[in-house]
């Protein structure tokens, strides 16, 4: 048997605020060269919350989520929802509703089943990419009908205004195509960044201005890249390990980067042991 669990954001109530040790997160801020290295946040996985609302379903919020609510972390930007998920075999979430949102899920492993009231039915593997623009709304289910677990990396952001027509978009990567190189799976309303290194060759377009890579980078692969004045970035370390400007992410931390408003900064990425498997959104600077 199938089974399913209904994502809702509940309200908040005072008992359901947490408040996260800001110590928990250590800054990095040096000039490089002859450019100002962009700030940097870590964000270590053991400070993110970890919900388990039933047998087969762990996640680990970013942002305040559901019955989870930290004032200090409720958004990034236009980021307002990142969940670290991990899905068990033959279950998942049943049909749900969303309404102005952009959506995007990344399947770090396994596989997961899409459908919705648009008549889309699409199964996602390893390495694809899923968007859901749910605009003036939709309802949609997300199940793993596999007996393996999948992990998901599911992203909630805020679009550039209400009432978008609903949009759905699934695209297919091989390993190859994010291997030591920055694979740019969702662009935005503006020109992305020149950055190096980067494979673009049908990145999804949502209705915000923002740039989404991934990447699968052997230990010691370096990433030089320049943050715009006014922008920003978050990055995820999904698995392995990976230097960001010089300070380490472990496996599940995350990191805010922040440019200056005067001048671009650079963003020095070098995989670790054993490899890094990342995400890096990259966006305007906004509350």
């Amino acid at each position: 048997m199938i089974q399913t669990f209904s994502k809702v954001i509940k309200p908040v109530s005072k008992r359901s605020i947490i408040t996260v040790n800001t110590s928990t997160s250590r800054t990095l801020s040096k000039n490089m060269s002859t450019k100002a290295m962009s700030s940097v946040s870590i964000i270590p996985f053991e400070s993110l919350h970890v919900s388990t609302p039933t047998w087969w379903l762990e996640s680990r919020f970013h942002f305040s989520f559901a019955d989870y609510w930290d004032p200090k972390r409720n958004n990034f930007g236009c980021l307002r929802v990142m969940n670290d998920d991990y899905i068990k075999g033959e279950a998942g979430f049943g049909t749900h509703p969303h309404r102005d949102m952009e959506i995007f899920t990344y399947v770090a492993d396994g596989e997961l089943s899409h459908g919705d009231s648009m008549g889309n039915m699409q199964t996602l593997v390893t390495g694809d990419v899923q968007y859901l623009s749910a605009g003036t709304g939709i309802t949609h289910s997300e199940m793993n009908r596999s007996k393996k677990t999948a992990h998901i990396i599911q992203t909630w952001l805020i679009p550039d205004r209400k009432g978008h027509t609903p949009q759905y978009g699934q695209t297919s990567y091989q390993p190859s195509d994010r291997a030591d190189r920055l694979l740019h799976i969702i662009s935005g309303t503006k020109s992305a960044p020149e950055w190096p290194n980067v494979y673009s060759p049908s990145a999804i377009a949502l209705h915000q201005d923002v740039n989404v890579y991934v990447s699968q980078s052997r230990a010691g692969t370096t990433f030089d890249l320049s943050l715009a004045e006014g922008r920003q970035s978050y990055l995820l370390c999904i698995e392995g390990s990976l230097s960001v400007n010089g300070t380490k992410l472990r496996g599940k931390d995350a990191a805010k980067v922040l440019s200056n408003d005067a001048s671009p900064t650079s963003l020095k990425l070098e995989a670790g042991e054993p490899n890094a498997h990342f995400m890096l959104i990259e966006m305007a600077k906004a509350d």
